[in-house]
Formats: structure tokens, C-alpha cells, sequence
């Protein structure tokens, strides 16, 4: 049985990840199967807004990296899973929201950022981890954080993994609004709803055109890929792998 559960709110197709053990931390298996149900419901034409949200009290504590110590013999390869879900998040045409609750760290943080809206509960955490695992950013982090907040305060959470908690980051800009922990999802699918009033074609066109003025997400992506390999080959950074 997979972990992403789909569950349908009107016109709202809703992607739970349901891992709680580990707090949602996603196996490469999981990131295939999370990318297939983005594009399920992107071509499912009763869909007008897809949701992205934890079960329990996480949203994703990221790659699950002792899973991944088992596919170190071509990090190429498993790297290449992992961004071919945000690839596929990167580019789906309907507008993406993610309901933020608890821990979101590391490629769970970026996988809530690489949405086009996110609503976080004011008890959310969430950091940059991956330095404090002697790794690099991935799932588009590069491109995503200087999107989101600028070039110094995107440096700032990456070299330091700096840990925000709930109003705090809608100061530094990595959510659209902090809500009550349990108005987290209610408040997401208003808005979905409100979104699904409006033209599908012309909301899908005014994404496309704000998506490409922007910096290149999957030009980023792949230089994320050459770095991530070069990070995991220091021998140093074996006993740092474990999760949050």
C-alpha cells in the first residue's frame, strides 16, 4: 500500500502523505509514487486545485535518508527520482497549495515551497537542514529560496539550517498566511474553493507566464543534482545521515 492518500473536496484533489512512523520522511519510492498522483489529478478534468498536505504532526521531514543509504552505489540514480517529483510539481498546470503542519525540513521544505501557495499552522517548523547533514540543497531549494525571500536571507537558512517557527515565516516570506494549527486545512481548501470558481484555462495561463518570468526551477534542479553528488561522496558525512 503506497503512503500519498488522495481524498476529493469539491473540485480539490488533496495528496496526504501518510508515513507518520517517520514523520512523513519520503523513500524514493514515495517520491515516484507522489509524482504520479500529481499527474493524475493534473489530468483529471473534475480537478480544478491539488493539495499537498502531511498526516498527523508533519507536513515531511524530507528524504527519508537511511532508506536512501540503501541506493548510495548511484546517488545519480536515486537524485533523479527525487527531482523528477519536483520536476513534475514544478509543472503541473492547475495551482498547487500546501497545507503546512508541524515539521516540514529539508526536501519537505521545498516540496511546500515548490507549491504556488502555503498555509502553515502557527506550531509549523521548518528549516534549510540539509548542511547540518553535510548535504547541499535539492528538490529545487536553489531556485525556490531565492524566489521566495531573496539571495542574503535564502543564503542566511541554508548555511546556517535555521529553524523558523510559526510567524516566523510568514516574515521571512516562505508562507502566504499562519493560521490555528487545526484551521491549517480548512483554511487551504477555502481557498481552493475560491480558485475553482475561476476560468481553468486562463488561471493555467497566468501561472505559466508568472512561472517564467521567474528564475528557471529545473535549470536549478540540475545543478542541484551535480552538487548533491559531490556533497555524498565526502566520506566524512556517513554517520550525519539520519533523519530529523
Amino acid at each position: 500500500m503506497g503512503v500519498i492518500e488522495r481524498s476529493n473536496h469539491e473540485a480539490t484533489a488533496v495528496l496526504a502523505i501518510n508515513r507518520v512512523e517517520k514523520k512523513n520522511a519520503l523513500r524514493l519510492e514515495d517520491f515516484d509514487e507522489l509524482a504520479d498522483a500529481l499527474v493524475v489529478a493534473d489530468h483529471d478534468d473534475s480537478v480544478r486545485v491539488i493539495v499537498l498536505t502531511g498526516t498527523a504532526d508533519s507536513f515531511s521531514a524530507g528524504a527519508d535518508l537511511k532508506a536512501l543509504a540503501g541506493y548510495e552505489q548511484n546517488p545519480l540514480g536515486h537524485l533523479a527520482r527525487i527531482h523528477h517529483c519536483a520536476r513534475t510539481l514544478a509543472t503541473v498546470a492547475k495551482p498547487t497549495i500546501a497545507a503546512v503542519n508541524g515539521v516540514a525540513v529539508g526536501a519537505g521544505l521545498n516540496l511546500a515551497l515548490a507549491c504556488d501557495l502555503a498555509i502553515a499552522g502557527r506550531s509549523t517548523m521548518v528549516s534549510e537542514i540539509f548542511l547540518d547533514r553535510g548535504l547541499t540543497l535539492d528538490y529545487g531549494g536553489s531556485a525556490l529560496l531565492v524566489q521566495r525571500i531573496g539571495l542574503h536571507r535564502a543564503k542566511e537558512l541554508a548555511f546556517f539550517a535555521s529553524r523558523l517557527v510559526g510567524e516566523e515565516l510568514l516574515t521571512w516570506g516562505l508562507v502566504n498566511a499562519i493560521v490555528d494549527d487545526d484551521q491549517v486545512l480548512p483554511t487551504v481548501l477555502e481557498w481552493a474553493d475560491r480558485l475553482s470558481e475561476r476560468s481553468p484555462t486562463a488561471l493555467a495561463l497566468t501561472k505559466s507566464l508568472l512561472n517564467r518570468a521567474a528564475a528557471s526551477l529545473t535549470q536549478a534542479i540540475d545543478l542541484e543534482v551535480i552538487a548533491q553528488v559531490a556533497a555524498l561522496s565526502d566520506p566524512s558525512i556517513g554517520s550525519t545521515l539520519t533523519n530529523f
